[in-house]
């Protein structure tokens, strides 16, 4: 047997082992938001999301989350948002008390499209500003505080065209991905933190209301060998007034 070999064999243990060392937690869950968008220009706008997260599908509370925010149009095909978002965060466990935590955050976003023939690829990078509620959490609210922490996400999207080109109901395939990463103190991305991948389509019923709809799998770092895994179901309904 060569070095070479040996190398190859010593490299492939390496990584059967570190895959292995691996624990993964799964749990199946439903996402269902609505995006409402007011204009207040031609290249501003008011959004206000509104998230509702399960897992066990329909019979655990994960997550509930408010977002209002600030949209600029710089121009055809890059736009810019901040905002803060509030977000209550439900431990698995029911029987958990206290079962919240809270987050406060405070967030920026710059969006860049590149159109192509009948698709598109879109890619945008937000930074958050994270409030959370200190673990362990305290039963008595006046005994909580909050530590401080940033993350960055960046999010690539690609769109196609699926319907015939004078269809009434434009239908558009979309495949999405997105990693967090959390950020040290001198603002260094260093840690994994998850990833989203989402399969679904794109319905434009009319000029003010589409829906976005598909199957999505998250990939959630809960410490260095621990991950959990969510399938679920997303959709999110987008209506401008």
């Amino acid at each position: 047997m060569n070095n070479k070999t040996r190398i190859l064999i010593t490299l492939l243990l390496i990584v059967i082992t570190k895959l292995k060392a691996q624990e993964y937690e799964k749990v199946n869950g439903i996402w269902n938001a609505t995006f409402i968008d007011y204009p207040l220009s031609d290249k501003t706008s008011l959004r206000t999301e509104v998230h509702l997260r399960t897992v066990d599908y329909f019979n655990v509370w994960n997550q509930q989350l408010f977002r209002p925010q600030l949209s600029y149009q710089a121009s055809k095909n890059v736009s810019w948002r901040g905002g803060y978002s509030y977000l209550k965060n439900f431990d698995q466990d029911i029987n958990t008390d206290p079962r919240v935590r809270t987050e406060h955050n405070i967030w920026e976003q710059v969006q860049f499209t590149l159109p192509l023939k009948k698709a598109s690829f879109s890619t945008w990078i937000r930074l958050e500003h994270r409030f959370q509620e200190e673990l362990p959490l305290q039963k008595q609210k006046n005994l909580r505080s909050f530590d401080f922490s940033s993350r960055i996400r960046f999010r690539l999207i690609y769109q196609k065209t699926i319907s015939k080109e004078q269809a009434k109901v434009p239908i558009n395939l979309v495949l999405l991905n997105e990693i967090f990463a959390v950020m040290n103190p001198t603002g260094i991305p260093y840690k994994f933190n998850q990833n989203w991948t989402l399969l679904g389509l794109n319905v434009k019923v009319s000029d003010h209301l589409r829906f976005l709809s598909g199957f999505q799998k998250n990939t959630i770092a809960k410490s260095s060998t621990n991950y959990l895994k969510n399938r679920l179901w997303n959709t999110i309904l987008f209506y401008r007034l």
